[in-house]
């Protein structure tokens, strides 16, 4: 029990070798004695790690594995690119963005084709390894996309970040003085970082992460120990350079390693230091030479006509962003929620108020190692926090993501920047309670979005619940109340005296149906007769004839309110007939107006851009042999002044009340129309 009982002072794995005899002869067995303790702690730490690293590994695992692959625009953009470069060989993307669940908002339209707005380097790297996935096992991302995806990210996610793990463990072990701080530190780092949940996706936050892990660790050695081999100039230069290229802020933290180690060793400085950054600095700049035909990256014309363009009748999302992307917060209050709000450092990973509160004692702090990065800390997180705050008109707090995701690639210089305050207070009882309780929020911040980094963090739907925050954008009213799923009524002229619209999909039962509305001549003022044809296939099977009072109908009326009926008797089943057509429902219910879409239809090669509009009611239906079953009907519209009766689309739901299972759906959508709206380009095949 002896080696229990003895608690390590500041000596590492690494330093334990000068207590060590320098021979094995019975005369040297002496200098064994104080060391035996010591060797038996760091082993039993070292056994703790590498249950913490396994456990970070089995469950980083099987998140990947259990993930969706393209799960927001973010990665797509990215995956867009890794796709074109190994099956077309270029880095546009037009071909893949078309396709089904691929396409992105964060894409650039330059020189008549789309790209990705990301820097090309790290997608490039990725199509790489994704050619000798596809060379050597036949594997591709069209038909074996979750396979595919899968591998690539276990290589650039999962094992980078595994090795970053064992460097902070050496780290910890370095320079921690007591095992409370390193067993806290190695935790916080496998299991409360919101570094975790982007191990999933195809990102540049973790790769710059690892590679900060990468650079902080030769650049210690060089710093802090005075161990200036050449190796670590080298390892140094080179990750420094590659988080900087992941993470373009992140060239403070180049220039500041530059020049603290320039002045420790000029000479491995220029010989071996900038040359080994010069390696992913020309890579940077070669890639986006090669997709830009410029050295500017993409997204650095945010704003310009790169981003605000028009496609096909199809405005890009940056000339009308939704949500969090619509920059509604002032600075203060975009303040509050980057560091205690909604988005939060602090409030979402508490383990770094340990940080802040060792980064305020940096003064007091004069015996420490480890000083000098929390210097260096500081002023990276006050300056490129300070970068972020004075952009204000990119106030979104990186899009609709878990975490402040411009802030990550800092998480590892804010795990060693806690060492000091931790070695000093960990045997107060104070900071061990403090510590567990900010410990068990950072992981569970962490672990909430898990199966998705790309979704609110938890305390932002906490606060959208409690109606603190409203990021939604109220829809558009509509110029009139909807009470039936035709929007409005074409006025017939001279050269188009019957306006239609026909609207045509697929029935339940797989057969063509084709509904035909079209105005009626009249004599009367104030009155237009509808008529209504439907089709299956090319048979008519139904024609009827509606009267309907216009001002009436213009005024939102309900449909037994405008609508007309012949001197002739007509049945109360034949009313209920017409109101449910009207209605588009089995009963009256108001349109509510929602967000607008653009929508492509065969009438022209531009989309129209319409409203949405929907409504639902409830029924119960009663059977004398079965039980009653409550049924939920669903109307979706999608409306445009530019098409007669102002219907571009239109369909039908039913779902069963108790299971929300959908039972069937019709879908029409406009294929021809009377007015001169049809685009005078050939049609696509």
């Amino acid at each position: 029990m002896e080696c229990f009982e003895i608690a390590p002072t500041c000596v590492s794995s690494e330093n334990v070798s000068d207590f060590m005899p320098t021979s094995t002869s019975s005369t040297s067995n002496a200098p064994l004695e104080p060391q035996e303790p010591l060797a038996c702690s760091r082993n039993r730490r070292w056994l703790v790690y590498v249950l913490l690293l396994t456990v970070t590994m089995g469950q980083g695992l099987a998140a990947i594995l259990n993930s969706a692959p393209l799960q927001s625009a973010n990665d797509r953009s990215r995956w867009c690119t890794v796709w074109s470069l190994v099956e077309q060989g270029t880095y546009q993307i037009d071909t893949i963005n078309e396709r089904a669940g691929w396409s992105s908002i964060d894409k650039v339209r330059h020189r008549g084709h789309f790209y990705s707005s990301k820097p090309p380097l790290f997608p490039t790297l990725v199509a790489g390894l994704y050619w000798i996935i596809k060379t050597t096992t036949g594997l591709n991302l069209d038909q074996n996309l979750y396979d595919v995806a899968h591998i690539i990210l276990v290589v650039v996610n999962l094992l980078p970040m595994l090795i970053a793990l064992v460097l902070i463990c050496l780290m910890v072990e370095r320079y921690a003085r007591n095992d409370f701080t390193r067993y806290f530190v190695v935790t916080a780092g496998c299991f409360a970082t919101l570094l975790t949940p982007f191990l999933l996706t195809l990102n540049n936050h973790s790769i710059a992460a690892a590679s900060a892990v990468f650079a902080l660790y030769p650049f210690m050695r060089i710093l802090l120990d005075q161990e200036q081999k050449k190796r670590y100039f080298l390892l140094a230069g080179f990750f420094a350079m590659l988080t900087c290229c992941n993470e373009l802020p992140a060239a403070l933290f180049g220039l500041i390693v530059f020049g603290l180690l320039f002045k420790t060793n000029p000479r491995f400085t220029c010989l071996v230091f900038i040359p080994a950054a010069l390696v992913p600095l020309i890579g940077f700049f070669a890639t986006n030479y090669a997709a830009t035909g410029g050295w500017k990256p993409f997204y650095l014309y945010y704003g310009t006509e790169k981003y605000l363009y028009e496609y096909r009748g199809v405005p890009s999302y940056w000339k009308n962003p939704q949500g969090l992307d619509r920059n509604l917060d002032s600075p203060l209050v975009y303040f509050f929620h980057c560091t205690f709000g909604h988005h939060g450092i602090f409030s979402l990973s508490p383990i770094y108020l340990l940080t802040l509160i060792s980064c305020l004692r940096v003064r007091k702090i004069k015996d420490h190692i480890l000083r000098p990065l929390l210097w260096i800390s500081i002023v990276l997180s006050l300056i490129v926090f300070g970068f972020y705050l004075s952009r204000t008109g990119n106030y979104n707090y990186g899009g609709n993501s878990s975490a402040l995701r411009w802030m990550l690639w800092l998480t590892p210089f804010w795990l060693i920047c806690m060492i000091p305050l931790l070695d000093q207070f960990s045997h107060k009882r104070w900071l061990q309670i403090l510590g567990t309780l900010c410990l068990l929020g950072s992981v569970f911040s962490a672990h909430y979005p898990l199966h998705n980094p790309w979704r609110a963090p938890w305390l932002f739907t906490v606060m959208k619940q409690a109606g603190w925050i409203n990021y939604d954008q109220r829809p558009q009213s509509l110029e009139r109340p909807l009470t039936t799923w035709i929007a409005s009524i074409p006025e017939p002229t001279s050269e188009i005296p019957e306006p239609f619209v026909e609207l045509t999909g697929p029935s339940n039962d797989g057969r063509l149906l084709k509904l035909r509305l079209s105005v009626k001549t009249s004599k009367e003022k104030n009155l237009r007769t509808i008529q209504v044809t439907r089709f299956l296939g090319t048979k008519i099977v139904e024609t009827k004839q509606y009267k309907i009072d216009l001002s009436a109908f213009e005024a939102g009326k309900w449909p037994k309110e405008f609508l007309r009926w012949p001197d002739g008797e007509v049945s109360q089943s034949q009313k209920f007939a017409a109101y449910r057509f009207f209605y588009g429902m089995p009963r009256s219910r108001m349109y509510n107006p929602g967000k607008p879409r653009h929508l492509f239809t065969p009438l022209r090669d531009d989309a129209f851009r319409c409203q949405l509009a929907a409504s639902q009611v409830s029924v119960t239906i009663a059977s004398k042999t079965e039980a009653e079953q409550k049924l939920r009907y669903r109307k979706d519209l999608w409306l445009s002044d530019q098409i007669p009766f102002g219907i571009a689309k239109v369909e039908t739901s039913v779902y069963d009340e108790q299971s929300n299972q959908l039972l069937s759906r019709v879908t029409l959508i406009v294929t021809d129309a009377s007015s001169g709206i049809k685009s005078d380009k050939p049609e696509k095949p």
